[in-house]
Formats: structure tokens, C-alpha cells, sequence
């Protein structure tokens, strides 16, 4: 089963006034870093065993040469304000699940290397891997990643150097709400991607569960996440 690794929180923001502006539950966001890659940056707030990334164009030349599918969303849905617009699902074997999802008619973008700059530069390095769709109104799926590391040797890695302090792991993100136009449609795509049984409105993973609410108008997107005491 795919558990949530991050959602993210398009922003025109650099990630140092986020780290200065924003507060959850009396905690800051860090810097993360650079996908110089990409042309953007970004800031991270973990919680349990997930987080939440505001992700910013750094570089505009660079972020719309970019051909990385999360940097054309960022580009196509910041125009309409910041907000929660994507999220991210943990896997540790992609190449399989690629073939998978393959195997089950979709079309995907192949596992595509990934990395980011650190500001004592770190680089962090992971695998990505995306449902190709036409970018519009409706609600992407969710995109996959793969760490260099091992989730526990990771978090033990950013709890040493004070990415993650006791007030982080007592955060979990409970639920992630869904605006969308026909939610029995939705939740049977979603449903079929991911393996997960319906449940009235929502799909259950390991560390959170997904709620799709209707929608009258406008895009669909992932609306706003739930994060409680733990």
C-alpha cells in the first residue's frame, strides 16, 4: 500500500519568507533547497512520517523550459493563487510500479531522476514517477517517489541535524479533501490506480485517507489537508 509522503503548497513566496511567515501548530517551516534543475525552490514542515512543501519558482527561464510534470502544473495553477494543488505518494521499488501501472492501461512519464541543493550544499537525490494527463481543470493524480534512502534512515538523518524536532513527530496530516465535479467517478479512478477499497467518500492509505467533496465549479484540486496531534 502507498502511504503519503508529501503535499504541495504552490507559492509565490520564496522559502525564506515562508519560514519567517508561516506557523502549524507553533512550529516553522525549514529551508529546504534548489531543484536547479527545475528553476524552482522550496520550504518543508514535517510532520510524523510526511510533510508539506511549498514549492515557488525560483527561476522563470529555467522552471518553463522545465519538461518535469509538477513544474508545468506549478506554472499552469499558480495563476490562480496559491494553495494546496498536488501531493506525493512514498513507493520503494518505482521500476515495478511503473510497469504496473502500465500493465493497467496508463501512460506514465518512466522513473525520472530527481535532486536538490541544500543550502550548506547537500544534495539529496530521489526517483519520480508520473501518470501522464492532459493539464486542465481536473484533478491530477497523484505523482509517485522513490528516496535514496530508506524512509527511518532518512527521517533518523533530519532529526540530527534538527530538520525534524519531538514537536514535528507529534503532527500528522489526517486527511487530504478533495474538490471534485463527480465524486463517485473520482473515487473509482483513484480507487483503481491506487488498489484501495471505497469507503463512502474516501480512499484509506497507512498514514492518511483521502476525502473527495463536490465541487459546483472551477478546477479540481486538492482543496486543504487536516493536521492533528498525535
Amino acid at each position: 500500500m502507498f502511504e503519503l509522503d508529501h503535499v504541495v503548497y504552490f507559492t509565490t513566496k520564496s522559502p525564506a519568507q515562508i519560514a519567517q511567515e508561516v506557523t502549524i501548530e507553533g512550529i516553522h517551516p525549514v529551508i529546504g533547497g534548489q531543484h536547479l534543475q527545475w528553476g524552482t525552490y522550496n520550504a518543508l514542515l514535517y510532520t510524523r512520517n510526511s510533510y508539506i512543501e511549498w514549492l515557488a519558482v525560483e527561476n522563470a527561464d529555467i522552471a518553463k523550459a522545465a519538461k518535469q510534470p509538477l513544474i508545468k502544473q506549478l506554472l499552469y495553477d499558480i495563476n490562480d493563487g496559491e494553495g494546496f494543488y498536488s501531493l506525493c505518494l512514498r513507493s520503494d521499488d518505482l521500476k515495478r510500479k511503473n510497469l504496473y501501472f502500465r500493465k493497467l492501461g496508463y501512460r506514465t512519464s518512466g522513473v525520472l531522476p530527481a535532486e536538490r541543493k541544500t543550502a550548506d550544499g547537500k544534495v539529496i537525490r530521489w526517483n519520480m514517477l508520473f501518470i501522464e494527463q492532459k493539464l486542465d481543470e481536473s484533478l491530477p493524480y497523484p505523482f509517485f517517489i522513490e528516496w535514496e534512502q530508506p524512509l527511518q534512515e532518512r527521517y533518523d538523518m533530519l532529526k540530527a541535524d534538527d530538520t525534524i524536532r519531538k514537536a514535528n513527530e507529534e503532527l500528522q496530516i489526517e486527511r487530504c479533501i478533495f474538490n471534485v465535479k463527480d465524486v463517485n467517478r473520482k473515487l473509482t479512478q483513484w480507487s483503481r490506480l491506487l488498489s484501495l477499497p471505497v469507503k463512502g467518500n474516501t480512499l484509506k492509505l497507512a498514514n492518511t485517507t483521502f476525502v473527495f467533496q463536490q465541487l459546483q465549479e472551477g478546477k479540481e484540486r486538492l482543496q486543504t489537508i487536516d493536521i492533528v496531534k498525535v
